[in-house]
């Protein structure tokens, strides 16, 4: 498996582009309304999208979710409360946002994943965590040796926690659920700034 990361305009999200072994290419968040560098790549290396992972429903995440589904449908995998709140503006919080224009996804080819949930896709392993506290619909994804946090586990900076409808309390239940599955060396790519390695929980931002 090969990862790429696009960074998005809008507060600099970060997209993660996984190559898996079949030729298909996984997508872990859309931040861009505009997704031609995207499905440029795609045409340019003969591969096929077929899943986007959303680690949650804010509007840096998920706002070219339509535009990219429109030209190259997918199937969408997340929680369900991420698939009820990126159709709310007020949710994924494009709707106070001066810097991203407000959207409600529309597209309904949507994949309810459940908490330890794992699915192979294109002969890949990938275990499904929900994580609310961020957010309600906030989902980590590992994949091998490599933990996809959104914005549950951030680098170098506390996860923002006041958002209307987070929870410090849910937060803190999940990043103790995140320990568990948490190994020395491991790789996390969070929905900001660069990945880094993980060596110790007491190490991390949380």
């Amino acid at each position: 498996m090969k990862i790429q990361n696009y960074i998005n305009p809008h507060r600099f999200s970060n997209t993660f582009l996984l190559e898996l072994e079949d030729n298909s290419v996984i997508l872990i968040d859309v931040g861009n309304f505009d997704t031609s560098d995207l499905l440029n790549w795609l045409q340019e290396n003969d591969k096929k999208l077929t899943h986007v992972l959303l680690t949650h429903e804010h509007a840096d995440h998920s706002c070219g979710l339509d535009a990219l589904y429109n030209t190259n449908p997918f199937i969408l995998v997340c929680t369900s409360n991420c698939a009820k709140n990126i159709k709310n503006s007020r949710q994924n919080f494009s709707f106070y946002l001066e810097d991203i224009a407000t959207f409600e996804v529309q597209l309904e080819n949507i994949s309810i994943v459940e908490d330890h949930e794992v699915r192979v896709i294109g002969g890949q392993s990938f275990t499904f965590i929900k994580t609310p506290g961020h957010s309600p619909g906030g989902m980590c994804v590992l994949v091998d040796n490599h933990l996809f946090t959104g914005d549950t586990i951030l680098n170098g900076v506390k996860s923002p926690l006041t958002f209307p409808h987070s929870n410090k309390m849910d937060y803190k239940t999940s990043t103790k659920k995140l320990k568990t599955f948490l190994k020395q060396g491991m790789i996390i790519y969070p929905g900001h700034d660069a990945k880094f390695v993980y060596q110790s929980f007491e190490e991390l931002y949380i």
